[in-house]
């Protein structure tokens, strides 16, 4: 598999192959794990993949597959009813840390861990043919306002340490999406892609809805039309 590498910061980005399963993905949701700056048990438990204070990557216990189309056992629970066709990534940082009055903790969110989150979301989005929207690339804290799914109270991220010019949910995110698109547009042209068996997976997920909606038209318009006949 023919692979590219991206630098952040001196550091290496580029994903390994083997974290990168043939399947149809939606979207990443970007976290922090409320920890220190190192990738605990439980941490490497709910997320694929986390990034530690220093930028290091770390591979989460579940892999990227067991969150495609219906979760299956032992896949990474990350966002509260929304894990199916989500990738999760988190930062290692925030613990102790306060939204109001703002309070960063002992372990705040580094520079150096954002610049490779966004490198990696980058790559994902490429590999994984996810368009960078709001409803596609977003925080933990944006899952409810933009895809109306209630997180009970996250606020990752409503605040970027490393630059407390930007505060709130959607702030935060519009700064996650320039990045990412930013990322990817420095990328050599070498993305790699998904096999047919997860492309034709994820036209299947897109148009099955359509097709029970038209066939539950259909089979109504039906029994009327029989209905009518034997009146």
């Amino acid at each position: 598999m023919l692979r590219h590498r991206t630098y952040v910061a001196g550091i290496s980005v580029a994903l390994p192959p083997e974290w990168l399963p043939n399947v149809a993905m939606r979207r990443v949701i970007c976290h922090w794990t409320a920890g220190s700056h190192s990738a605990g048990d439980t941490d490497k438990d709910a997320y694929h993949i986390l990034v530690e204070g220093n930028g290091r990557l770390v591979r989460g216990r579940p892999s990227i597959a067991l969150n495609s189309g219906r979760v299956k056992p032992g896949y990474a629970a990350h966002t509260l009813n929304c894990n199916g066709g989500s990738i999760g990534v988190s930062l290692c940082c925030m613990a102790g840390a306060e939204e109001r009055p703002f309070d960063a903790g002992r372990y705040p969110m580094t520079r150096a861990q954002w610049d490779a989150m966004t490198a990696v979301v980058a790559e994902l989005c490429k590999y994984y043919r996810i368009k960078v929207t709001p409803k596609t690339v977003l925080s933990h804290a944006e899952v409810e306002s933009n895809l109306g799914i209630e997180q009970r109270g996250k606020w990752d991220f409503t605040r970027l340490p490393f630059d407390p010019t930007i505060s709130g949910a959607s702030g935060c995110g519009e700064r996650l999406r320039r990045d990412v698109t930013a990322a990817m547009s420095s990328m050599p042209n070498l993305p790699v892609r998904i096999g047919r068996d997860a492309v034709w997976q994820r036209l299947l997920e897109e148009l099955w809805p359509i097709m029970v909606r038209g066939l539950e038209a259909g089979l109504n318009t039906l029994i009327r039309e029989i209905l009518r006949r034997i009146r």
